[in-house]
C-alpha cells in the first residue's frame, strides 16, 4: 500500500523539489491534504505549491485547512515547521490571487524561506513586489501613528484589532531586508523616500551615508538629492520631522558643494538646492554664506549663479528673509578674511574690483529695489491694456443713468486700477476728472486709493505723483510731532485714500527698495500718530503703514496701530487689526509651539497678540473683531501644525467672526501643504457650522491649502455648488476660480457655468470672478473660443437694466480682472522655486473681506505676478537677441483681440413706398401716352421697335458675357494658382491672398510675457549666443545669461529703466516761422525778387 501511494505520489510531482510541471486539477492534491500523515500531507503541500499560481481558484477551497495547517491548529499539531511555513506559503499565494495582500502578508511572514525578498525568481517577481509593496505602506502606516499620533492621517479605528495581527519584527526585517536590496541595485531614492514616509530620520541618515559612500558620480549623487529635496518638501506632513531630514539633505548637499574634486555643473547644480534648502529651513546666515562663496568664485558662471539665486530669493516674496541674506554678505570695509557662517567660505586674498560690484548688485536685487524696477519696466513697456474697455464700460454706465449707483461707480474706478495695475498709465481718470468727481465720501477714498494700484511699485515718483492729495505735514524726513498740522475730525476722503495709496505703490512688490519702504513708513506712521481726530485719514494712514511695514515685525509700528485700536473707533480700529496683522504676517506670535526664527522681540510680540485676544471680546464693534480675526489669521501664515492650538481655540469660540478668522488662520497656516488634516476640518465646518459666513470662509480656504493640487479644487467642491446654501455656493465658485486662475481649464469653467445663472445675485458674482480668474491671460480662442463668449458676456450683463447691483458688480470686476495688469499678470500663490508667497496670500486674503469692505478690493495688486521673462547678462543688461523657442503655434498665446471702435454709419434716405394702385396708374398712363405715339409715328414704329429688340439682344449677350469674365474671375477653392492668376486677370478682379498655414512653433524676445502654461512649451536654444546660467531651471521670470562669446561687443543690449527715466522723443530743429505779409515771408521774397528782374528786363530793353 505505501508503495502504491510513494508511486502516486511520484506521478503527481510530489517527490523531490516542487516542479512546474502543468497539471488539469488539483482535486487529487487537495484530497491528500485530510491524510493522517504528516509525510503524505508535506507531499500534497509541496505539489500545490508549484501549480498554485495557475489553479489557485481550486485551491482556495481548502484555504480554512491551510491556515489551520500554517497555525498548527487543532488536529494539526503533528505538523513539522516545514511543513507550515509551506502551508503559509501556499495560502499566500491564494490571497495574493484573490488580491487580499494583506492576507498574503501576513501568511508570507510565517513561510520562511518561501519569501524570498533579497533575490526572487522571475516567476516569483510579482507575487513579491506586491507583498513587499504591502509590507511597506504597513509599516509607513505603523511608523506614521507612532509619530503623529491619532490624527494620522489615513488611520482607520476599525483596522486596529487587524494590525495587530501582523508580527511588528518579522515586519521590520521585511522593510530592512528591503533596503538592502534598493543599496544593492541602487535604488537610494526609493529607500529615501520610504525612511521619509516611515518617519524614520535615523534610517534616512544611513541611506545618505550609504549614497555618499557608493561611489556614484557626484552629478548622480546631486540628483538623488535633489529628489529627495522635492520629496521632504512636498510630501513630509510634519513640520518637525521635515525639518530634521531637510537637515540631513542639507548636510549631504553641503559636501558635494564644498568638494574641490567634483565637476563643476554637480558643484553648482548642488549649490542651488542646498540654497533652496536652507531657505525651507529659514537659515538666512546659511544662505549667504552660498551666495557669498558663488560671488567670490573666480569664474563668471559662478557669480552669475549666485545672482540667480538672489532673484530666486526674492521671488519667494519674504522680504524679511531676503534683508536677513542680504545683512549677511560681506561690506567692502570689513577686511580681506570673512568667515560668513554655516558654509565655511574663508577668503585668503582681498576681492577684486569686480567681486564687490558683483556683491553690489547682489544687495541691490536683495534689498535694492532692482526686481521691483524690471517688473515696473516690462508692465509699462509692454502693457497691452485696451481703452476702450473702460471708455465702454463708463459709457455703459452713463446711458441708463447708472453712473448714480455709487456701488457700481466704485467699482468701476477699482477695475481701472485692475487694468492698469503696475503699468503706471493712469491717463483714462485724468481725461476724466469730472465723471470721477461724482465719487462722494468713502467711494472718494477709495478712488483715490486705486491710484495705487495703478503705480504699484513706482516708489521713485511715489510723492510726487500723489502729492496733489496728501495731506499736510508729515515730512517724510521726519520732524517734531508737535509742529504737526491739527486735522479737522470730518472730512479726509480724499487724504486717507492717498495715504492707502502709498502703502500700495510701496506694498504690493516683494522686491521694492528697504530704503524707500522706510522713508514711506516713517511718513505714514507720522501721520497714524496725529491722525486720531478723524477716522478716514487714520484708516488710511493705519492701512498704508500695515503694507510699507509688511512681514517687518516692527515692534514700534504694532505699538502705534494698538494705540489706534484702543480708541474704539469702529472703522479706524478696523484698519488697526488688518495693518497689525500684515504687520506681524508669518512670525506665529502667541504659538508656543512656534520657534524664535527671524523673530527678535517674541514676548513682546506674544503679549500684544494676547491682547488682542483679550480686547476682540470686550469690544462690542463687529469690524474690530473682524480685524482682530484677520490679523490672527495673518500672524499664522505658514505655522501648520504650530498654529492647531490658536485655531482650536478660535473654533470653539461663541462669536462667529472669530470661528470666521479662524478658517482662515486654518488656510494660511496650511496654505500649499495639501494637508488632508486641514482640508477634512474645513469641509466639515463647512457642513457643519451655523454660520453662513463661516461656511463661506471654510470653503474658500480649501483654494489656499491646495494651491500646489489646484486640479483637486474642482473635485472637492464640485457637490458643494449644489448646495442649498447660497453662501456656499459663492464660495465654491471663488475657490475655484482662485485654484485654476490663468490655466482656462474647460472643467472648471463648465463647472461654473451653471452658476452664472442662480438664483442668488450674489451667487452669480461669484461665478463672474471665479470664471473670470480662469481666463486671465488667455487667448480669443481658448476653450472653443469660449474666453472671447465670456468677454462678450461681461460686456452685455453691464449694460442690461433688468440685472441687480450685486451681478453687475460682479461683471465689472470680472472685466478687470481678467484683463489685469495691462494683460501681463496673473493670480498667483506660488513662485518659481515652489515656495508659497507670503505678500501674495496676504493680499489675497485681505481681498476676499471686500465682501464686508470695499476699500480691500485694492489689495488684489499684492496677489498679482507679472508673467515676463527677462534675461539679463552680469551688468544687468537684457541681450535683445536672446530668445527662447516655444513649441505651440502663435494664436494659443497670442494677446486678446482689442474692441474696434464702432463707426457710426451715414444715415441713408429712406425710399417712399410705391402703392399698387399708383403702380398700375403709372403702367395705365405709359401705355396710352406709347399708344398715341405709335399711331403719330405709322408704320416706322414697328421697324423702330424690331431695331431695339435686335440692339437689346447683342446687349443682353454681351451682360451674359461680362457676367461669365466675373464668375470665372472668382477664386474657386482647390484652384491651380496659375488658373486663379488668369482667372482674376481676365475678370478683372483682385487676386486673392492665400491663407498660409500657422507656424507650429515661434520664438520669444527679451523681455517677453510668457504665461504659466505657456512655460511648459517653451524650451532654450543653447545654440545661441547667451544661454541661461541655469538650463534646467523653467524659462520663467529673471534669468541671468552668461555670454559665450565674451570678448565680442554686443551693441543690441538694453538698459532697465523705470517710467521715469525712459528718454523722451528728441525735440524738433531749431527753425524761424514767419507769418503771411511779413517782408520775410517765402512768398513775399520770391514775388519781390520777380519784380526787380522784370524791372530791369524792361529798363534794358528802354536803353536799347
Amino acid at each position: 500500500m505505501a508503495a502504491a501511494v510513494a508511486s502516486a505520489s511520484g506521478g503527481l510531482g510530489l517527490g523531490g523539489p516542487p516542479s512546474r510541471t502543468p497539471i488539469a486539477t488539483a482535486s487529487g492534491l487537495l484530497a491528500l491534504l485530510s491524510e493522517p500523515d504528516p509525510s503524505l500531507v508535506r507531499r500534497a503541500l509541496t505539489g500545490l505549491l508549484a501549480v498554485v499560481d495557475t489553479l489557485w481558484h481550486e485551491v482556495a477551497e481548502s484555504l480554512p485547512d491551510l491556515e489551520a495547517i500554517a497555525e498548527g491548529g487543532e488536529g494539526h499539531e503533528s505538523h513539522d515547521g516545514a511543513a507550515r511555513e509551506t502551508a503559509a506559503a501556499l495560502a499566500s499565494r491564494v490571497f495574493f490571487h484573490l488580491e487580499e495582500p494583506r492576507q498574503a502578508l501576513r501568511l508570507a511572514l510565517e513561510s520562511g524561506g518561501h519569501f524570498d525578498v533579497m533575490a526572487p525568481s522571475k516567476a516569483d517577481g510579482p507575487y513579491v513586489e506586491r507583498l513587499v509593496n504591502a509590507a511597506i505602506e504597513e509599516y509607513v502606516s505603523r511608523r506614521a501613528r507612532e509619530f503623529d499620533g491619532e490624527d494620522a492621517a489615513g488611520a482607520a479605528a476599525g483596522d486596529e484589532e487587524e494590525e495587530e495581527e501582523l508580527d511588528a519584527e518579522k515586519l521590520a526585517g521585511v522593510v530592512h531586508l528591503m533596503f538592502e536590496r534598493c543599496y544593492a541595485d541602487g535604488s537610494y531614492g526609493h529607500a529615501l523616500g520610504v525612511a521619509f514616509e516611515g518617519r524614520e530620520a535615523a534610517r534616512a541618515a544611513e541611506v545618505l551615508s550609504r549614497l555618499s559612500s557608493s561611489g556614484l558620480p557626484a552629478g548622480e549623487v546631486v540628483s538623488v538629492l535633489s529628489g529627495a529635496l522635492r520629496t521632504a518638501s512636498e510630501l513630509i506632513p510634519s513640520k518637525a520631522f521635515r525639518s530634521e531630514a531637510l537637515g540631513l539633505i542639507g548636510a549631504s548637499l553641503h559636501d558635494v558643494f564644498g568638494d574641490d574634486a567634483a565637476p563643476g555643473p554637480a558643484r553648482r547644480s548642488a549649490a542651488c538646492s542646498l540654497a533652496l534648502c536652507r531657505q525651507l529651513l529659514g537659515d538666512a546666515a546659511a544662505v549667504a554664506s552660498i551666495v557669498t562663496r558663488l560671488v567670490d568664485g573666480g569664474d563668471d558662471d559662478r557669480g552669475l549663479l549666485g545672482l540667480q539665486l538672489c532673484f530666486d530669493l526674492v521671488d519667494s516674496g519674504d522680504q524679511a528673509f531676503a534683508s536677513a541674506v542680504a545683512a549677511g554678505l560681506p561690506e567692502k570695509g570689513e577686511g580681506a578674511v570673512d568667515d560668513a557662517g554655516e558654509e565655511g567660505v574663508e577668503v585668503s586674498a582681498p576681492r577684486s574690483d569686480a567681486a564687490w560690484a558683483r556683491f553690489d548688485n547682489a544687495r541691490r536685487v536683495l534689498t535694492g529695489g532692482f526686481t521691483s524696477e524690471l517688473s515696473l519696466s516690462f508692465l509699462y513697456k509692454n502693457s497691452d491694456s485696451d481703452p476702450l474697455i473702460m471708455a465702454n464700460l463708463k459709457g455703459s454706465l452713463d446711458e441708463r443713468t447708472m453712473s448714480r449707483n455709487s456701488v457700481l461707480h466704485n467699482c468701476a474706478v477699482t477695475t481701472h486700477g485692475y487694468l492698469n495695475a503696475g503699468t503706471t498709465n493712469d491717463a483714462f481718470l485724468r481725461d476724466n476728472l469730472d465723471w470721477m468727481k461724482k465719487a462722494a465720501n468713502w467711494a472718494k477714498f477709495s478712488a483715490t486709493a486705486s491710484m495705487g494700484v495703478v503705480h504699484a511699485g513706482h516708489t521713485t515718483e511715489a510723492m510726487t505723483l500723489l502729492e496733489p492729495y496728501l495731506p499736510p505735514g508729515g515730512a517724510a524726513d521726519g520732524g517734531d510731532d508737535a509742529d504737526f498740522p491739527a486735522v479737522s475730525a470730518s472730512g479726509g476722503y480724499a487724504e486717507g485714500g492717498a495715504l492707502y495709496a502709498l502703502g500700495l505703490i510701496h506694498g504690493s512688490r516683494a522686491g521694492s527698495s528697504v530704503e524707500k519702504r522706510l522713508t514711506a513708513g516713517s511718513y505714514l506712521r507720522r501721520h497714524l500718530r496725529n491722525s486720531h481726530a478723524n477716522e478716514v485719514i487714520s484708516h488710511g494712514a493705519a492701512m498704508g503703514a500695515g503694507l510699507a511695514h509688511l512681514g517687518s515685525c516692527d515692534m514700534g509700528v504694532v505699538s502705534e496701530l494698538k494705540e489706534l485700536l484702543y480708541t474704539d473707533s469702529a472703522v479706524a480700529g478696523e484698519a488697526a487689526g488688518y495693518a497689525m496683522g500684515m504687520v506681524l504676517v508669518g512670525s506665529g506670535a502667541g504659538n508656543a509651539g512656534s520657534p524664535p526664527g527671524r523673530v527678535a522681540n517674541r514676548d513682546e510680540l506674544d503679549e500684544v497678540v494676547a491682547e488682542l485676544r483679550n480686547y476682540s471680546r470686550e469690544t462690542h464693534h463687529e469690524k474690530i473683531i473682524r480685524g482682530i480675526a484677520m490679523c490672527l489669521a495673518l500672524v499664522n501664515f505658514g505655522q501648520e501644525d504650530n498654529a492647531d492650538a490658536t485655531v482650536e481655540e478660535m473654533r470653539g469660540d461663541r462669536d462667529p467672526i472669530i470661528r470666521y478668522g479662524a478658517m482662515y488662520a486654518l488656510a494660511l497656516a496650511y496654505c500649499g501643504t495639501g494637508s488632508n488634516k486641514a482640508v477634512r476640518i474645513l469641509l466639515h465646518t463647512a457642513v457643519s457650522d451655523v454660520n453662513d459666513d463661516v461656511r463661506m470662509a471654510s470653503v474658500i480656504g480649501l483654494a489656499f491649502v491646495l494651491h500646489k493640487t489646484p486640479e483637486r479644487v474642482p473635485e472637492i467642491v464640485r457637490l458643494l455648488l449644489e448646495s442649498f446654501n447660497p453662501h456656499v455656493r459663492y464660495a465654491s465658485c471663488m475657490a475655484v476660480g482662485i485654484a485654476m486662475a490663468g490655466t482656462g481649464d474647460s472643467e472648471a469653467v463648465s463647472l461654473l457655468e451653471p452658476m452664472l445663472t442662480d438664483m442668488a445675485d450674489h451667487v452669480r458674482q461669484g461665478a463672474l470672478l471665479g470664471t473670470a480668474m480662469i481666463y486671465m491671460q488667455q487667448s480669443d480662442g481658448c476653450n472653443r473660443r469660449g474666453a472671447k463668449s465670456f468677454r462678450d458676456k461681461l460686456a452685455g450683463l453691464v449694460s442690461d437694466k433688468h440685472q441687480t447691483t450685486l451681478t453687475k458688480m460682479g461683471a465689472i470686476l470680472a472685466t478687470g480682472l481678467i484683463d489685469a495688469g495691462g494683460r501681463n499678470c496673473s493670480l498667483s500663490l506660488g513662485s518659481r522655486g515652489g515656495f508659497t508667497k507670503m505678500t501674495s496670500a496676504a493680499g489675497l486674503a485681505l481681498w476676499l473681506q471686500h465682501w464686508y469692505w470695499y476699500p480691500l478690493m485694492h489689495t488684489l495688486s499684492l496677489a498679482l505676478t507679472p508673467t515676463c521673462t527677462i534675461g539679463l547678462n552680469g551688468d544687468f543688461m537684457y541681450p535683445k537677441r536672446f530668445e527662447v523657442v516655444c513649441d505651440a503655434r502663435p494664436s494659443a498665446f497670442a494677446y486678446p483681440r482689442k474692441l474696434e471702435e464702432k463707426k457710426e454709419e451715414a444715415k441713408k434716405r429712406v425710399e417712399t413706398v410705391a402703392l399698387s394702385a399708383t403702380a398700375k396708374n403709372k403702367a395705365r398712363l405709359a401705355r396710352k401716352k406709347a399708344k398715341e405715339e405709335e399711331e403719330a409715328g405709322g408704320g416706322a414704329g414697328g421697324d423702330m421697335d424690331v431695331d431695339a429688340k435686335d440692339d437689346a439682344k447683342p446687349a443682353t449677350e454681351e451682360g451674359k458675357e461680362e457676367e461669365k469674365k466675373d464668375v470665372d474671375g472668382m477664386e474657386v477653392d482647390g484652384a491651380k494658382p496659375e488658373e486663379g492668376d488668369a482667372a482674376a486677370t481676365a475678370g478683372g478682379g483682385k487676386k486673392k491672398k492665400k491663407k498660409e498655414p500657422e507656424p507650429t512653433s515661434f520664438r520669444v524676445g527679451n523681455p517677453a510675457r510668457v504665461t504659466s502654461s505657456q512655460a511648459s512649451f517653451c524650451r532654450y536654444d543653447l545654440g545661441q549666443r547667451y544661454r541661461p546660467v541655469r538650463p534646467d531651471a523653467p524659462p520663467s521670470g529673471v534669468l541671468m545669461l552668461t555670454d559665450s562669446k565674451p570678448g565680442e561687443e554686443d551693441g543690441e543690449l538694453g538698459a532697465v529703466r523705470t517710467p521715469a527715466q525712459e528718454e523722451e522723443a528728441d525735440p524738433p530743429l531749431a527753425f524761424e516761422w514767419t507769418p503771411p505779409g511779413h517782408p520775410e515771408h517765402p512768398d513775399a521774397v520770391a514775388a519781390g525778387g520777380s519784380g526787380e528782374d522784370e524791372t530791369k528786363d524792361d529798363g534794358d530793353n528802354a536803353m536799347a
